[in-house]
């Protein structure tokens, strides 16, 4: 997955990429982030505030702590970047399908956060193939991705104008 990812050239152009700290069965992404910085680049991970979800700069593992939710997150000091500054986002899901829809946890973090991107920022969600189905319900505040990245595919979604 991770080198299917690195090699996309939305990645690649990607100056600031958002990722985030897996759970469950959700793929590692630590080795994309490591690359992004290796590169001079910026990562970002998600933090939970009362106010919703927020992305800080992560200069590496150590800048992540675990939060009272068992999740690693940016420690409280970490430089805050607005998605307005984000080229891509690497997004987890419990599951995919091939129209871009995913199935979070269920709370709309992510979704509510992704409003907020730049229209031509990419939203690539990545999972392993078994997780990638073809087709999932979806609510009218469901953001799509651009594409799906699995240890056996990417596959291009259909948003209109997603920089491929």
């Amino acid at each position: 997955v991770i080198r299917r990812l690195v090699e996309l050239p939305a990645f690649v152009r990607a100056r600031t990429v958002a990722f985030y700290s897996a759970i469950g069965d959700e793929v590692p992404v630590e080795l994309a982030a490591a690359a992004t910085r290796a590169r001079g680049d910026r990562s970002v991970y998600p933090a939970r505030t009362d106010a919703g979800l927020v992305m800080a700069l992560v200069d590496g593992g150590d800048s992540l702590l675990l939060s009272r939710d068992g999740i690693r997150e940016p420690r409280s000091d970490s430089v805050l970047v607005s998605a307005s500054e984000i080229d891509a986002f690497v997004v987890p899901g419990l599951m995919f399908d091939r129209a871009g829809r995913r199935l979070g946890r269920g709370r709309g973090h992510y979704d509510r956060y992704l409003e907020r991107r730049r229209t031509d920022a990419t939203i690539i969600g990545v999972c392993f193939a078994e997780h990638l189905v073809d087709e999932l319900p979806e609510d009218s505040w469901d953001v799509a991705m651009d594409l799906i990245v699995t240890d056996e595919i990417v596959a291009w979604c259909s948003r209109p104008g997603a920089d491929q």
